[in-house]
């Protein structure tokens, strides 16, 4: 094959040379503003982008405020990001690196934009103090731009090759290689074109964070990869999070054994902005996950939380605004972690979203209804999302408290009498307590529905009690806890639930 060499300048000059048809096919950094005029493959390798700050800054938040100038270098891909995305701060775009940087050293600019590499270089040159600040603002995907029209045949080919590169291990050693390891991330393998199909652009992914990868998170995170998204995920457990890093995620399930290649890490600062953070905690860490996604998000960024339970919404919308909230339910949810990097994906029947406020269907759960749908889930969007998430809430209600102090499953309290009472009685004050505040429930026979429920998943034991089998503390408080604080809201009590959440906090005061 002839090939000949185009060299430019700057990255800005590349960009701007495929409108002149100077070159087929470049090596560059994708983004959403040369996408509209450059086809990309999916990322090869990832850079993080960082701030150099003069003036203390200490996180990301901190920068985008009235009256601080950021210094950066135009027509690069993170310039174009902070074109975009800076909405108080002062954005001061310089000719070049070089030039960049003597905006901060005279004074006309207390931060610096840029690669994290060249910034360590650059501080070395400043004549003051200067530190990075915490976290990376977002990552460059350097991948291969075409010019427009090539044909589907070579953008498959190109696509292929990037995945057997990567997928082989070559690009990795390369990387090692060069003494880069510790500056630039391989990306995990793109997506291949099914028969028949037509390849989603880069700027068509989401870039997604799940914050929790226990055993749904796992699932939520390895799916939403495999279907072409970037995917993050952030875990306390370390092992996991090395495991990961190392060898992917491994998920078992009713799909077939595969292992994806995602990114984890135990600190939420190294991700960067995002198009979509789900929340996959137990709803004891909803919290602190809020905070934690609140800066994390882009400023059309959407948070999904898939919780058992009640007041996730409320805790969330402590740091989030709860408009940019949507609240889900995952019904007939198994899974489990087999060890670090390994999950196990048993059975999932449908998972419930819709809009934590304003009670209708809008254009954005459609189009996150739609991402979770092409990873294969089983999804679908209702306009009143509380409805069904009261109607799961009873049936927890029912079995959660009551086999975990009975240690029965599911079928075995069913079918003992003064247990099923005990049940029933949690139950029953649930759904008077949801007909008070109004809730539009499908059903009237309060018995009918969660004995229905219950004979589905007879063998099951509920994550409460799995939860004290294995000493941990569970998620009392949002459960059958809540009934009680949902009750008092409408002046009644619920003195069954509030006796067996009681029973519950007892046993995990041994623990």
């Amino acid at each position: 094959v002839d090939v000949r060499y185009v060299p430019f300048a700057t990255p800005g000059e590349l960009a701007d040379a495929v409108t002149l048809r100077r070159w087929d096919v470049a090596f560059l950094a994708s983004d959403a503003t040369r996408a509209a005029t450059i086809a990309f493959t999916d990322p090869y390798v990832e850079i993080p982008c960082c701030y150099l700050t003069t003036a203390g800054h200490q996180k990301l938040a901190d920068v985008d405020q009235p009256g601080v100038s950021v210094a950066s270098f135009m027509g690069t891909a993170y310039g174009n990001w902070l074109a975009n995305n800076l909405k108080q701060a002062t954005l001061v775009q310089a000719s070049s690196r070089a030039a960049a940087l003597e905006l901060v050293s005279t004074g006309k600019a207390e931060i610096l934009a840029g690669v994290k590499e060249h910034l360590l270089e650059d501080a070395a040159k400043l004549p003051m103090a200067s530190k990075l600040v915490d976290g990376s603002f977002m990552t460059v995907s350097q991948a291969l731009g075409m010019k427009p029209n090539l044909g589907s045949e070579v953008e498959d080919f190109l696509q292929r090759f990037f995945a057997h590169v990567i997928d082989s291990g070559l690009l990795q050693k390369i990387v090692n290689g060069a003494g880069v390891k510790d500056k630039l991330l391989v990306a995990r393998p793109p997506a291949l074109p099914q028969a028949g199909s037509k390849r989603c652009r880069t700027d068509c992914a989401f870039k997604i964070c799940v914050l929790g990868c226990g055993a749904m998170g796992s699932v939520y995170a390895a799916l939403l990869a495999e279907s072409g998204n970037e995917v993050w995920v952030v875990d306390v457990w370390d092992e996991h999070v090395k495991a990961i890093n190392e060898r992917g995620l491994r998920l078992q399930g009713p799909k077939g054994d595969k292992t994806v290649k995602i990114r984890a890490t135990t600190k939420a600062s190294d991700v960067g902005p995002c198009d979509l953070v789900i929340i996959a905690t137990k709803a004891s860490g909803v919290k602190d996950a809020a905070e934690q996604a609140s800066k994390l998000l882009k400023e059309s960024g959407v948070v999904v939380t898939i919780q058992n339970g009640l007041g996730a919404g409320d805790r969330i919308s402590q740091h989030i605004d709860p408009k940019r909230v949507l609240l889900g339910i995952a019904s007939n949810f198994a899974a489990t972690l087999i060890g670090p990097g390994h999950a196990e994906h048993k059975s999932m029947k449908l998972i419930c979203l819709g809009e934590l406020v304003g009670g209708s269907k809008t254009e954005r759960l459609d189009r996150i209804v739609e991402v979770w749908q092409t990873a294969g889930f089983d999804v679908k969007g209702f306009a009143d999302i509380h409805v069904q998430v009261w109607e799961k809430f009873i049936c927890n209600c029912t079995f959660s408290a009551p086999c975990t102090v009975t240690g029965m499953t599911v079928g075995e309290l069913l079918d003992n009498p003064a247990a099923w009472r005990m049940a029933l009685t949690c139950a029953t004050e649930a759904f008077a307590v949801a007909c008070k505040q109004n809730i539009r429930l499908a059903f009237e026979d309060v018995e009918a529905h969660v004995r229905k429920f219950g004979e589905s998943v007879r063998q099951a034991k509920p994550s409460m009690l799995q939860d004290h089998l294995a000493k941990r503390r569970s998620e009392i408080d949002a459960i059958n806890g809540a009934v009680p604080v949902e009750a008092a809201k409408v002046g009644m009590t619920a003195l069954a639930n509030q006796m067996l959440a009681d029973a519950v906090l007892a046993r995990e005061a041994l623990f």
